[in-house]
């Protein structure tokens, strides 16, 4: 783990995935380069007063000029707001990187399978990039994702493609309120878990509401997983 510093970085892009999520890119200007790890955090001072906000890098680490943000818009909070009123080329100042939320060499865990839901795909979407694009992984990974409706999707045709270019890549879109013709999985991240063939020798990574962790724990507990193979966001 490196240890935590002061950056400043200027917004470069901003794209609105759809109504309710917006993906933010920021290129570093002091100092220019950042060691991270896949699934860390950066805390964000988000007023002139000094309140500070955490938001999970989704980028993977070996981008290390610059890092981008996941922003859900819904809780409508001082963060939210500081990020809505950013211009192109404003500068943030950050703190960084924090977090132990990362995925290890772990002979031990023979599989991945990595449960989020809403922006909770942030750090698990910089897990992906980093484990399969960049250290090449050869273990079975599989994204979980539970969504309440399937207009809400983003990252799913990228998901796909990656699924595509690599065999022991899984991508699993869980719909709770869907439309009539929906053809993929319906209902939500902790039933699917009930009900799933489980393997004890999996390691499970989640990150979501506070409520869909505690669930999914209590199940994985109950399915015999060991609580050394559940790991989970800490900020939330």
């Amino acid at each position: 783990m490196h240890p935590p510093q002061h950056f400043i970085a200027r917004l470069e892009d901003k794209n609105e995935l759809n109504p309710r999520y917006i993906h933010y890119s920021f290129e570093l200007q002091k100092p220019l380069k950042m060691d991270f790890l896949a699934g860390q955090y950066l805390s964000v001072k988000v007023s002139d007063q000094g309140l500070r906000r955490s938001y999970s890098i989704c980028s993977s680490p070996d981008i290390r000029h610059g890092f981008e943000f996941l922003i859900d818009r819904q809780p409508g909070g001082v963060g939210c707001k500081f990020f809505d009123s950013l211009k192109f080329g404003d500068e943030i100042e950050t703190l960084g990187p924090l977090g132990t939320f990362v995925m290890a060499d772990d002979e031990h865990e023979k599989e991945v399978m990595l449960v989020a839901t809403g922006s909770g795909i942030a750090p698990l979407r910089a897990m992906i990039l980093d484990r399969l694009q960049v250290h090449h992984d050869k273990r079975k990974i599989t994204l979980l994702w539970g969504m309440r409706h399937e207009t809400e999707l983003f990252w799913e045709l990228d998901f796909q493609d990656i699924s595509q270019e690599i065999d022991n890549f899984e991508f699993l879109p869980v719909i709770s309120q869907p439309i009539s013709n929906w053809p993929l999985a319906v209902g939500r991240v902790t039933q699917y878990l009930k009900e799933a063939n489980l393997n004890e020798e999996t390691g499970y990574y989640l990150c979501g509401s506070a409520a869909m962790i505690t669930e999914v724990k209590s199940i994985l507990q109950q399915r015999g997983i060991p609580n050394h193979f559940i790991h989970h966001e800490k900020f939330y």
